[in-house]
């Protein structure tokens, strides 16, 4: 195949990165078929899109009707991925789609069993599995270097104000028009850290550690979002391996994290570990033997790989490492979160503060319990959160994922 033809869905958010990287970078192994996007103003934002000649769209069945594509790159709200993924695969497409790639688990089944019907295949864009020093890091794990997995665990927050729930008619809603959504940062601006961990612990390099318990705390700061804006979760797999997760909208600062631990019976693998000059935010596996090994060393890849490796396997054949399965796991969770209850943080427990022309809600000492939580494999309840009543908000538990 000389140039895969892609059609790109959506660029007026996180797609504008694909059109980016394919107009302002040399990919000569590749070339935009199309676009389709429902939001006018954001085909003026790229001037190129008319100096190219890409034709428009606004639906992928509208460009199906006389064009073709080799590689659709799916960018849309959540609640419209799997419908429009199921198209592209059945009018002979594979398919990149954002994360989460869907919203239910019977909608996951269904995408698996369209890929075996059509011969194409799905990616999801969990950029951290297509990393090249989370593969070696993987390979590491399946050769048995480190031992048995004993525990993983990992923190990851952002701020986020009204803006960030005002740009569209989701972010942060349960349903949206009757269809499915659970937005969160759990299932999506911080989607990533606890997907990666039930990744590193699958059996094979395609594949995810499934769960078989989740239990939560869950948290609304913010009471315009419908959705929790904070979580700490401890989901255990399988095979028994647990993994603690914590995650939240509103904390003070900027970010909080990501740091994460995974622990092994020969080892442990730190992310964000400060060895006296500021935290190292790649990964370092410390052996019991003494030895260390700095996955930083590794070169990661494009900073858009799983773009560059849906491309590879177009031409060359394959399937790119994160498929439907391995975004089964973190869709488990999501799942069993969606049956806990939400629990409405007081307001003298909250600030609100405008910065920058953006108004946030914040939990107050969030940072100091979510560090403590994590350092001793704790819920907010467990860690004296004063937001947070031990005895009416006891972590919620969700049996047989």
């Amino acid at each position: 195949m000389e140039k895969v033809n892609i059609l790109l869905i959506g660029i007026g958010g996180y797609g504008s990165n694909y059109i980016k990287e394919l107009t302002e970078r040399n990919v000569p192994q590749a070339r935009i078929a199309g676009i389709c996007e429902v939001m006018p103003e954001a085909w003026t934002r790229f001037p190129v899109i008319e100096e190219r000649g890409i034709p428009l769209f606004r639906t992928p069945e509208e460009f199906y009707r006389n064009c073709h594509a080799d590689l659709a790159v799916i960018s849309t709200p959540i609640h419209l991925h799997f419908q429009q993924i199921i198209t592209c695969l059945r009018q002979g497409s594979h398919v990149l789609a954002e994360k989460p790639v869907c919203t239910t688990l019977e909608e996951a089944e269904a995408l698996l069993a369209a890929e075996a019907e059509t011969g194409r295949f799905v990616s999801v864009g969990y950029q951290l599995n297509y990393s090249r020093d989370v593969l070696a890091m993987k390979r590491d794990i399946l050769d048995g270097r480190f031992g048995r997995p004993v525990m993983m665990k990992a923190l990851h927050a952002m701020s986020r104000g009204e803006k960030y729930y005002e740009r569209n008619n989701w972010a942060g809603k349960i349903q949206v028009n009757g269809c499915m959504v659970n937005d969160s940062p759990f299932n999506n601006a911080c989607a990533h850290q606890f997907q990666n961990m039930t990744f590193l612990l699958g059996d094979a390099m395609n594949q995810a550690a499934r769960l078989k318990q989740v239990e939560a705390e869950l948290y609304r700061a913010n009471a315009q979002v419908e959705n929790f804006d904070t979580a700490a979760v401890k989901a255990v797999t399988g095979s028994g391996v647990p993994i603690y997760y914590y995650t939240s909208h509103d904390l003070k600062e900027k970010k909080l994290g990501p740091v994460s631990e995974y622990r092994f019976e020969h080892g442990t693998v730190y992310y964000g570990k400060d060895y006296g000059d500021g935290p190292v935010m790649e990964y370092v596996a410390e052996l019991e033997d003494g030895s260390r090994k700095d996955y930083g060393q590794i070169p990661k890849g494009e900073r858009l790989q799983k773009l560059y490796d849906a491309i590879d396997c177009v031409r060359e054949g394959g399937h790119p490492v994160c498929s439907v399965g391995c975004a089964m796991p973190h869709l488990e969770a999501v799942s069993a979160l969606a049956q806990m209850p939400v629990w409405q943080i007081g307001e003298e427990e909250l600030e609100h503060v405008e910065e920058d022309g953006d108004r946030y809600c914040r939990i107050r000492n969030l940072e100091k319990i979510f560090t403590a939580c994590y350092e001793q494999q704790l819920m907010p309840s467990q860690a004296g959160a004063r937001w947070s009543d031990e005895q009416r908000r006891r972590p919620w538990s969700v049996e047989e994922c």
